[in-house]
């Protein structure tokens, strides 16, 4: 057995054991199969004997009761084939949902590593495109072969009892249907996963082009944005035209070997009535099973072909279900925090052999103000991640009220900590559905206390429609001062111990700037706050500043005696102000 079909063996074997867990919904579909299979035989059987012990003796006045049973024998199969179909989607749209669920949850209980090798696009697709496919192929296709495989098994059995050789002669065609369906599988597995690769580039283009399309339009790369599409969707094509190329060759030769089946039987039985060996009603019975045996021979080729596809799929889901990048959910759940912070000698890198933080010890009193500062890339956003945990130190501790962090549960940590980042994000949705985001069990007062706190609600009052304005996709119907502001009420609203405030000024426009200030200052007010400042006056109102360069403290102390010292804060500050 080779490692590929040991690998699509156990990718199976993992997916079916997972989606028993729907057992009634499935004992109903597994019902009605069997039902569908044993009807579906009993039809021909019926038939022969009307044609051997009624229509050719004569005796035409006893066929109603047989016309009956026959009809009984059609509406049974609609019966069955109708339950069948209904309780299959409920069944796959079960086991659809469940999969999603998880992917979903995973995705949010991944850590930030997780995302930097997976687009958007790419995740969405999983997440919608592939699960599509797994249902489709592997719960209405698989248990649809399921019951065409019954069928066969009834049919061969059916046939066998009517007559041996006429049934091995009905047969003689199959080896050459597995050998086909053997040597072109393998392909059509490769190109149906490039398929799903090609359609899972494509979202992530689409996705880019909407989410950057004002970057688009300013600099007017229409053009090459419309050709980096036109290429993904050119490879895109290529992939499902080589699989076409595939099919092309595998179907004409499947459906004509599967003819051979019913052109055997018609010239074999016709010899055998002949000779007198067997009835017509047999023969007549033998042409309908070899009728019905072609059906289900396709539908379980059509099946091993769609696995292909689903196969692809399901080892794209797995591979995001098995992903090891999870946060760690363990650790002592706490209620509030002093506010105490401290860095004993913390190294961080994002990727190995690369220091970001190199040895930064730091202290941070409860209740104090503290900007961290420094030129671009000096790991001042670092400090804000690892304080809120989304990663935590490579080497050293962290320690919060004396405590060291990784023995402290990451949500219940976040959740006394108020996070307002550089690039806001806003929910599509209201400003006050915006807000209280931040803390669900709040209500619509808490929030306007809360902004009449800040000394923002009567800019949101501004508003076309105040509080039930729309922020749009992503909160781009607001400015950017203005989703600040937003921003800024969500992180008081969850009445933080911790404050940390990642370069909250530094794409605010000068007009809102004034507004976002003293917003800050006010949610500042008795806690623990960290400014990552890129404009320096907003030092002007903290206790101390710390200085960072190349991922080291360099200094630190209150801003009048940094500047005081002449050293690298006051040759940042003389900078900043000499280019204001």
């Amino acid at each position: 057995m080779t490692n590929n079909t040991k690998s699509s063996l156990s990718l199976l074997r993992r997916f079916i054991g997972e989606a028993l867990s729907e057992r009634r919904t499935l004992l109903i579909v597994v019902i009605s199969i069997v039902g569908s299979a044993l009807a579906t035989l009993l039809s021909p059987y019926i038939l022969s004997i009307v044609i051997d012990r009624y229509i050719i003796p004569g005796r035409y006045g006893e066929l109603g009761l047989m016309a009956l049973l026959y009809f009984l024998s059609l509406v049974a199969q609609w019966f069955f084939v109708t339950l069948q179909t209904f309780y299959t989607e409920v069944f796959g749209q079960k086991v659809l949902r469940n999969l999603r669920d998880r992917l979903h949850e995973k995705i949010l209980a991944s850590n930030l590593d997780f995302f930097k090798e997976k687009s958007t696009g790419d995740l969405v697709s999983r997440i919608i495109n592939d699960t599509s496919v797994v249902n489709d192929v592997l719960v209405s296709g698989l248990l649809g072969g399921l019951g065409s495989l019954l069928s066969l098994g009834g049919i061969i059995v059916a046939m066998l009892l009517l007559d041996v050789k006429l049934t091995l002669v009905a047969l003689a065609s199959v080896p050459l249907m597995v050998f086909v369906a053997l040597y072109f599988g393998t392909k059509m597995r490769r190109a149906y996963r490039e398929t799903r690769r090609k359609i899972a580039k494509i979202s992530s283009v689409v996705e880019e082009s909407v989410a950057g399309i004002e970057t688009i339009k300013a600099f007017g790369t229409e053009e090459k944005a419309e050709k980096e599409f036109s290429r993904v969707s050119m490879e895109t094509i290529k992939a499902y035209l080589r699989v076409a190329v595939y099919m092309g060759f595998f179907w004409p030769l499947m459906n004509i070997t599967s003819l051979l089946s019913v052109i055997l039987v018609i010239g074999y039985g016709g010899y055998l009535e002949y000779t007198g060996e067997v009835s017509i009603g047999i023969v007549v019975a033998f042409i309908q099973y070899a009728q019905r045996f072609r059906g289900p021979i396709n539908n379980v080729v059509s099946m091993y072909d769609s696995l292909q596809s689903a196969l692809a799929a399901l080892e794209r889901i797995y591979e995001v279900l098995d992903d090891e990048n999870v946060e760690d959910t363990a650790g002592v759940e706490v209620e509030r925090l002093r506010g105490e912070v401290e860095f004993r000698d913390v190294w961080f890198e994002y990727e190995e052999g690369r220091p970001v933080l190199r040895g930064v010890n730091l202290h941070i009193r409860p209740g104090s103000k503290v900007a961290i500062v420094g030129r671009t890339g000096a790991g001042k956003t670092t400090i804000a991640n690892l304080i809120m945990r989304f990663y935590d130190p490579t080497e050293g501790s962290i320690l919060y009220d004396g405590r060291d962090g990784r023995g402290i549960s990451r949500k219940s940590l976040r959740k006394r900590i108020g996070y307002v980042p550089q690039e806001t994000y806003l929910f599509p949705g209201t400003v006050m559905e915006n807000v209280l985001m931040a803390n669900p069990e709040a209500t619509e007062e808490d929030v306007v206390r809360v902004c009449k706190r800040l000394g923002v609600h009567d800019f949101i009052m501004k508003l076309p429609k105040g509080y039930e304005t729309s922020a749009g996709e992503a909160g781009k119907l607001l400015s950017v001062g203005e989703r600040q502001l937003i921003s800024l009420a969500r992180a008081l609203l969850k009445d933080p111990d911790i404050v940390i405030l990642d370069e909250a000024l530094s794409s605010v426009d000068p007009k809102t700037e004034r507004l976002v200030q003293d917003a800050m200052l006010r949610l500042m007010e008795g806690r623990t706050s960290v400014i990552i400042a890129h404009r320096l006056s907003i030092t002007r109102f903290v206790d101390e500043v710390v200085v960072v360069e190349n991922g080291e403290v360099v200094e630190r102390g209150p801003i009048d005696a940094l500047l005081a010292n002449g050293g690298h804060f006051y040759r940042l500050y003389a900078s900043q102000m000499q280019g204001d």
